[in-house]
């Protein structure tokens, strides 16, 4: 497996990317407007990644607030069948980030960059939490790349105001405080009951090791998403649907609006798993996600 560190400055507010290169406007269909003044990047990054196996590309996407390095056991577990990309998001792991504001559809032009980049003409994309919803901007702007969907404790309605004032305090209570502000918070609901405390220790470092700057301005965009739903009514395309019964944020109410949502969706409960099925339950997780690529894989 090769992993690709961006060497790069982080990008500055002023529109340049990580390697020093004017920026290039994109829009996302998906994404809404574009804030006003310094709240919003429309410009893609080089973004760090690893990249291992062949066959046909699985992109692996992290939820908030971790990196890559969330997907090591689905990195192992599937390269001997596919081409595994598991990019860090911009603001996390070795990406660069940008502070103010990134929306759903911005951290998805990043990965259509980078997928260009590569040469990779089409992929299955599999998110988790908020990494879903940068699946699903990913398939919705460009159906015919993706050959399936991985949605994991996730969801498809848009915040309510509520939920967008206190994602916005909670930027704010970062920014100022850390991240040990944010862990407190994902310590209310991340973990299920049975999860190793292996585990536990390990996502509690990534998430202390986040760049505050980058977790804030994602809690910012997260609580401007758009209603996904009749973005995935219109997608003909296969839809891996995955959450474990102890997650209290994607639960079975949750769970069942995306299932709604789908035409081809495939329902995989795991039975005492938190927020982080693929590691808390990571062999019945693979095993379900293998089964399901090998099913519909061009």
């Amino acid at each position: 497996m090769k992993s690709h560190n961006n060497p790069g400055p982080r990008s500055p507010a002023g529109g340049h990317n990580a390697g020093g290169q004017a920026a290039t406007h994109q829009r996302r269909r998906g994404s809404g407007p574009l804030p006003p003044g310094n709240g919003g990047y429309a410009f893609p990054v080089q973004l760090a990644y690893d990249d291992g196996g062949s066959g046909e590309s699985v992109v692996l996407i992290h939820g908030h607030p971790f990196d890559r390095t969330l997907w090591e056991p689905q990195l192992a577990g599937l390269r001997g069948s596919f081409r595994v990309l598991a990019p860090d998001l911009r603001g996390f792991g070795r990406s660069p980030a940008t502070s103010g504001r990134v929306l759903m559809g911005e951290y998805a032009a990043d990965i259509e960059q980078l997928l260009g980049t590569l040469g990779i003409a089409r992929a299955a994309a599999v998110g988790l939490s908020m990494g879903g919803l940068v699946a699903m901007e990913l398939a919705a702007a460009a159906p015919e790349r993706y050959w399936a969907l991985g949605l994991v404790a996730t969801t498809v309605e848009p915040p309510s105001p509520q939920d967008l004032r206190t994602r916005d305090e909670r930027a704010d209570a970062t920014e100022r405080g850390g991240m040990g502000v944010l862990v407190d918070y994902m310590h209310t609901g991340l973990y299920g009951p049975a999860c190793p405390p292996a585990v536990r220790a390990r996502i509690d470092a990534m998430m202390a090791a986040a760049s505050p700057a980058g977790a804030a301005a994602a809690l910012r965009g997260r609580g401007r998403r758009p209603d996904y739903r009749p973005m995935l009514a219109a997608l003909d395309i296969p839809a891996l649907v995955l959450a474990g019964t102890a997650d209290p944020w994607s639960n079975a109410e949750v769970t069942a609006e995306i299932v709604a949502s789908l035409k081809r969706p495939e329902l995989v409960f795991i039975d005492g798993a938190g927020h982080l099925p693929n590691l808390e339950a990571e062999a019945q997780f693979n095993e379900a996600l293998a089964a399901f690529l090998n099913r519909h894989h061009p």
